[in-house]
């Protein structure tokens, strides 16, 4: 493979992740439905990955590594005034942290199960 095609996978790859994070915090802070977050946008994202891509196999992979990388992206999202020094009282910052890695969480289990299911049915449509 060429290596501008590897950066292009790349540049999939975060584009994604930052598109289902910005989905995931319109969830939490806007009361955007969990149905779009969780499973309409990253099951769009990994669909044009395997429209792109072209393999199986490859978008099978990097749909993992997308939703990982949005979780990830939504932790430090979700975490940022604890992080920040917002809050001064220790207890409620940790409680804080604890409830948003709840979130991550739950999100990710629910959107990894339609990745996954998404990711080989584009696998298997454009292969």
């Amino acid at each position: 493979m060429h290596p501008s095609g590897k950066l292009g996978s790349l540049g999939l790859v975060l584009a994604s992740s930052a598109i289902i994070n910005c989905g995931y915090v319109a969830t939490d802070l806007y009361g955007v439905p969990e149905v779009a977050s969780m499973i309409l946008i990253p099951c769009a994202v990994v669909l044009s990955l395997g429209w792109f891509l072209r393999d199986m196999k490859r978008t099978v992979v990097l749909g993992l590594v997308v939703v990982l990388l949005s979780a990830s992206l939504m932790q430090l999202s979700l975490t940022t005034p604890a992080l920040f020094g917002i809050f001064e009282n220790l207890y409620y910052m940790r409680l804080f942290i604890y409830t948003a890695f709840l979130k991550v969480m739950r999100y990710t289990v629910a959107t990894t199960i339609f990745v996954l299911v998404a990711a080989l049915v584009a696998g298997l449509a454009f292969e």
